[in-house]
C-alpha cells in the first residue's frame, strides 16, 4: 500500500494571534496577505501533521505499506517535509510553484492530483481536514473529484481491513461517531480527534537534512493548468479588545458572591 500525505506550510497561528493582540498585525498593500516578515515562523499545518500520524499508524499495521509526503509551494515549503521525514515518511516530494496563491484550492488540488497520477501506485491520499491559515477545507474534496476517488472527511481513525480489502474510517459527526467503509483508492481528510501526533525522532531529524525531497516544477506536471477559479480579494484585521475586571473580596466566597451579583446586574444570569 502506498499512502500519499499532503502537507502545507502555514504561518504559526499562535504567532499570528499574538500579533493581532499586540495590534501589530498588518495587511499588505494589495490586501491579500499579512505582513509579518520573518518574525512569525512558518510551520506544518497542524491537521496535516495529524494526517501524517494517521498514515504512519496504517503503515505500522500494514506490512509493506509506505508513506510519501508531498507539499506545494516556494523555496521555504520543503521545511515541512523535513518534519514529515523525521516522523517516519519514507519519501518526500516538493512541487515548486510560484503561481499558487493563498485561497486557490483548485490549483493546489490539480497539482496534488498530478503528483498522484505521476506516481501511479497511490492507494490512499490523506490530507488535514483544513488549513489553519484560511480554514477553507476545500482541497481534499476537490482532489477527490479530480481523481474520481471516494472522499471521507472528519476522520478520527483510519485503518485498512485485510479481510474485506477495504478502508475503515471512524468519522466525527454532530450526532456522534460513525464508522464508514470504502474501497481504495480513496481520499480521506483527517481531523484533530485522531489524537496527538508522534514527536519526530532526533536521529531522523538529522537524517532529514541529508535526504532532500524529490523536486518537480508545477509547469512540468501541469502543461495546461486550469484557469483560476478562486482568489482572496481582501483580508482585514478585526479589532481585538482586552477588558479585564478584577472582582474584589476578602476571601474566595465573597469574591464568588460579588461575581454572581455582578453578572445578575448585567443580565447574564436570570436569577
Amino acid at each position: 500500500m502506498h499512502i500519499l500525505v499532503a502537507a502545507k506550510q502555514v504561518l504559526d497561528p499562535d504567532g499570528i494571534n499574538s500579533y493581532a493582540l499586540w495590534g501589530r498585525l498588518e495587511v499588505s498593500e494589495d490586501g491579500r496577505a499579512f505582513n509579518t516578515g520573518a518574525t512569525v515562523p512558518q510551520i506544518i499545518n497542524a491537521y496535516d501533521e495529524q494526517a501524517m500520524e494517521a498514515a504512519l499508524q496504517i503503515a505500522e499495521a500494514q506490512e509493506g505499506a509506505r508513506v510519501t509526503a508531498v507539499t506545494v509551494g516556494s523555496d521555504t515549503a520543503p521545511d515541512v517535509l523535513k518534519r514529515c521525514y523525521a516522523m517516519g515518511a519514507e519519501n518526500t516530494i516538493h512541487v515548486h510553484d510560484d503561481e499558487s496563491q493563498s485561497g486557490d484550492p483548485y490549483r493546489i488540488s490539480q497539482i496534488l492530483a498530478a503528483v498522484a497520477e505521476h506516481l501511479g501506485d497511490v492507494d490512499l491520499i490523506l490530507c488535514g481536514r483544513q488549513g489553519s491559515d484560511y480554514d477553507q477545507g476545500a482541497v481534499p474534496g476537490i482532489l477527490s473529484e479530480d481523481l474520481k476517488m471516494p472522499f471521507i472527511t472528519m476522520a478520527s481513525r483510519v485503518s485498512f481491513n485485510e479481510q474485506t480489502q477495504s478502508l475503515h474510517v471512524d468519522v466525527v459527526t454532530p450526532d456522534g461517531p460513525e464508522t464508514l467503509a470504502c474501497n481504495l483508492p480513496a481520499v480521506v481528510a483527517v481531523s484533530n480527534e485522531i489524537g496527538q501526533p508522534r514527536y519526530p525522532s532526533s536521529r531522523r531529524m538529522i537524517q532529514s537534512r541529508r535526504n532532500p525531497p524529490t523536486v518537480f516544477r508545477a509547469d512540468e506536471l501541469l502543461p495546461d493548468p486550469a484557469p483560476k477559479k478562486m482568489s482572496i480579494k481582501l483580508l482585514t484585521v478585526p479589532e481585538v479588545q482586552g477588558d479585564c475586571e478584577i472582582i474584589e473580596g476578602a476571601d474566595p466566597k465573597e469574591k464568588a458572591t460579588n461575581l454572581l451579583q455582578n453578572l445578575r446586574e448585567r443580565g447574564a444570569l436570570n436569577a
